[in-house]
């Protein structure tokens, strides 16, 4: 259903990889179902190496359908090998499973993987990302200072992106209560 190149796929993957600083001997295996249109990931993380998932709509450029999309590609990888890292750093902390996640903490990890993304010099689409954590975290300012933080930010911690989702949590309960 799609037209996509193996070999373009583990360039980019290389690339970026290299990059965001993953060790060069991390084994990571992407696989592409290429029957869903659909953009889902799933990854699976045993501290040795990684396995990413990918619906084929994940890597596909919405101008030129079944054609593979190197930013929309890039940006999927950049996301998934960003956790891969935070996840090998032991001053990052011990997070959940993907599968264990809130969508507040997906989606306040996303943001803090994509703002790193994009000071690498990639287009992180800030706007729609602020847009998702607003539906995850309010449409309140101290939710729009959370993003902030998280998209402008390096070396933080599992804990927090935790305390993030705490402090936004805390201000949407009170302007859900008034």
């Amino acid at each position: 259903m799609v037209h996509y190149d193996a070999g373009e796929i583990r360039a980019l993957a290389e690339g970026l990889a290299a990059k965001i600083g993953l060790p060069d001997d991390f084994p990571i295996t992407i696989e592409v179902d290429q029957e869903s249109p659909f953009g889902n990931t799933a990854i699976s993380f045993d501290g040795s190496s990684a396995t990413l998932a990918v619906q084929s709509g994940a890597f596909e450029n919405p101008k030129d359908p079944q054609r593979l999309s190197e930013d929309g590609t890039r940006q999927v990888l950049a996301r998934v090998f960003y956790r891969f890292l935070d996840r090998l750093s032991p001053e990052f902390g011990t997070p959940p499973a993907d599968e264990q996640l809130t969508f507040e903490q997906y989606t306040a990890w996303d943001a803090y993987a994509i703002g790193r993304y994009a000071r690498l010099g990639y287009d992180g689409e800030q706007p729609r990302r602020r847009y998702h954590f607003r539906l995850r975290h309010g449409f309140t300012d101290v939710a729009d200072r959370a993003f902030d933080r998280l998209w402008n930010s390096d070396g933080l911690t599992w804990a927090d992106v935790e305390a993030t989702c705490a402090e936004t949590a805390e201000a949407k309960a009170l302007l859900e209560a008034s």
